[in-house]
């Protein structure tokens, strides 16, 4: 078996090197790309940009409320709010809601389903006559009524193009 002895500058001594050493070759560096990957970073990056939207929160309704007016109607009927309130209906055996009951004020009988509330809402607006549309609605839930129910009722009022429309607790 040979030795190997390597020689270093300015020193006298000679020093082993064993025979694994010397087999082993240096370990080469890997750095990866990152010209690449910096490019598809900024392409991913503009991508989003340019194609997000702007959308508001869930659970906003847009409304507006009404604005104060110095002028007073002598036909008082017409700024009378019409109130809808709404009450949950309970499955009798399991005590889960199954759906909601309307009431409007000044129409003592109640209204099952959206369609039929939004039926009135246009009976009342017809009789009601011009200014109509300026009516205020105010839409009391009771805190049992799933959300989804006053959410109806809100889109039955603007669909029947009722212009102030608001919550009550």
């Amino acid at each position: 078996m040979a030795r190997s002895f390597k020689k270093i500058e300015g020193d006298e001594t000679t020093h082993y090197i064993p025979p694994r050493k010397r087999r082993q070759r240096p370990k080469a560096k890997m750095q990866p790309p990152l010209t690449p990957m910096i490019d598809v970073t900024f392409q991913l990056l503009l991508f989003f940009i340019l194609t997000f939207t702007f959308r508001q929160a869930e659970g906003q309704i847009p409304s507006t409320l009404p604005q104060k007016s110095n002028a007073v109607s002598v036909d008082k009927e017409i700024h009378r709010p019409i109130h809808i309130r709404l009450r949950p209906v309970r499955d009798d055996r399991t005590g889960a809601m199954t759906g909601c009951m309307y009431e409007m004020s000044g129409v003592n009988i109640s209204i099952r389903g959206a369609e039929e509330l939004f039926q009135r809402l246009e009976g009342r607006k017809a009789s009601l006559g011009e200014g109509a549309t300026e009516v205020p609605i105010v839409i009391c839930p009771r805190e049992d009524v799933a959300w989804r129910y006053v959410i109806e009722a809100f889109n039955a009022a603007v669909h029947a193009r009722f212009k102030n429309i608001g919550f009550a607790s």
